[in-house]
């Protein structure tokens, strides 16, 4: 009986997928790839291939559907990944709506169970939640997915930033990602920046929208070593550095997500009338919101929170119904 004998770039072209389904994000840069290949090749017989040869060869991965690779750039460096295939994807949005369900559940008092549905059922025609603002082809769900796991493996991540009231450039920013947020039809990063040149937390907590990440992509950030190449990923303890920022209590007088640095919360009154009295009423504004005047014509409620943009943006939506009471 005959054996099929693979060619050269066959086995490399394996080497290369079965490589990338074990790194972070199943992604990995140029110089991985190649420095993996350049000590695996030797060991099967096979001649080191040049830098042109491993191009061609991940350009023929790409051009390929069925191999699920694409290209991906940050800060020039270019990364190759594995696309998440649609079952990934499916539990990742069941947790989503678990983890949604439960959280109003807990808001309502009532208890949702800890696995509400198997696999087999689809309840996207009886169960509708409205997430308006989010149009961007699923990449928030997918870039949620990647972040969720690098904060269950605790490494740090890294992406090119644009902020939202900044004219600079994209800012190159390397963060301990430590939760994910969902605010007025947007996705955010909660994280701390890291500080390269101490190897250690800025001890300050930053918010990154999703869409205002550039591509919806971040990576692994590696550490450098003695050789100038790429090393280990770098890792940092989710637990400790989340007590030490104090995420549970962080955002509890925010409006929204929203918080200036060494701003205190402060007693805000607010006052509505007509049709405003009954929703607000009817929908809590903020966990501290308490009524402290109710007529017939207008109510007044208490909140403490802090002073932000978010406020106006609030009152905007009520137009000439809405006001804070000075």
């Amino acid at each position: 009986m005959t054996m099929l004998k693979l060619t050269a770039q066959s086995q490399r072209l394996q080497l290369i997928t079965d490589f990338l389904k074990t790194q972070a994000f199943e992604r990995a840069s140029f110089a991985q790839i190649q420095e993996y290949l350049h000590q695996k090749l030797p060991g099967l017989g096979l001649k080191a291939i040049s830098r042109r040869s491993l191009e061609a060869d991940l350009q023929i991965l790409r051009s390929d559907k069925a191999s699920g690779i694409k290209h991906v750039q940050v800060a020039r460096k270019h990364y190759y990944q594995l696309e998440k295939n649609t079952k990934v994807l499916t539990d990742v949005a069941e947790g989503f709506m678990q983890s949604m369900l439960q959280q109003i559940g807990q808001n309502l008092g009532a208890k949702i169970p800890e696995k509400l549905f198997p696999s087999d059922h689809d309840f996207q025609d009886q169960l509708v939640f409205s997430f308006s603002g989010l149009n961007d082809d699923g990449q928030s769900i997918q870039l949620a997915a990647t972040c969720l796991q690098a904060i269950e493996q605790q490494y740090l991540i890294q992406f090119l930033y644009k902020p939202a009231f900044s004219t600079y450039r994209s800012r190159f920013q390397i963060v301990a990602p430590l939760q994910i947020r969902f605010y007025e039809g947007r996705f955010y990063l909660v994280a701390c920046e890291w500080s390269e040149l101490k190897k250690a937390p800025k001890n300050q907590l930053k918010v990154f929208a999703f869409d205002l990440i550039e591509d919806f992509v971040v990576v692994p950030a590696l550490a450098e070593r003695e050789d100038g190449k790429e090393g280990e990923l770098q890792h940092f303890h989710w637990a400790a550095l989340a007590h030490e920022l104090e995420l549970r209590s962080y955002f509890k007088h925010c409006l929204g997500i929203a918080r200036f640095k060494d701003s205190i919360p402060e007693v805000i009154r607010l006052k509505f009338t007509d049709w405003a009295i009954n929703y607000v009423k009817a929908r809590r504004l903020h966990a501290s919101q308490r009524i402290v005047v109710d007529n017939p014509n207008y109510i007044v409620i208490e909140l403490y929170v802090y002073r932000t943009y978010e406020l106006n943006m609030l009152l905007s939506r009520f137009r000439d119904y809405g006001s804070e009471v000075l």
